[in-house]
């Protein structure tokens, strides 16, 4: 018994020692890189004034999106004004279909309703264009946005 003894002691003795546990490292927040813009900073300092001309005065029904189309010297300008044009067509489709709407008798209740609806629609997709362009942000508005980039990605800076 006194071998078994020291066969035990010999083999506590020659046993490792568990491993402590280590701490993981201090996790870093994840940050999610900007966006690359497609123009340069220069571009986009200059095109600014443009870009916010083409939401802001759309607030007063007037087409200046026109103008950096027609001149297409300036890439954010010009992508801002793609945005205002699909946002202006969007509009013109809504009257469009109320109009159509108010013609037959059946749906003419709804063409109050849906006026309204896509109004305030169309206001605040040319809010979150005008604060994407004062933002110098090239982000697409939501809903139609894609469709201005699929639909006009002809007209480019020449």
């Amino acid at each position: 018994m006194a071998e078994e003894a020291n066969e035990m002691e010999g083999q506590q003795g020659s046993a490792v020692p568990p491993a402590e546990p280590v701490a993981p490292p201090p996790e870093t927040p994840a940050v999610e890189p900007a966006p690359a813009p497609a123009a340069g900073g220069d571009d986009m300092e200059e095109g600014k004034v443009f870009a916010i001309l083409s939401y802001a005065l759309s607030f007063l029904g007037l087409p200046f999106f026109l103008i950096p189309l027609i001149m297409r010297n300036n890439s954010f300008s010009l992508y801002h004004a793609k945005q205002c044009l699909m946002l202006w067509l969007a509009g013109l489709a809504s009257w469009v279909i109320s109009g159509i709407l108010a013609a037959t008798v059946v749906l003419a209740c709804m063409v109050p309703v849906v006026v309204l609806a896509v109004g305030i629609f169309c206001l605040v997709l040319n809010i979150i264009g005008l604060i994407n362009a004062v933002n110098l942000r090239m982000q697409p508005l939501p809903v139609i946005g894609k469709w201005a980039e699929d639909w006009f990605k002809g007209i480019r800076k020449v």
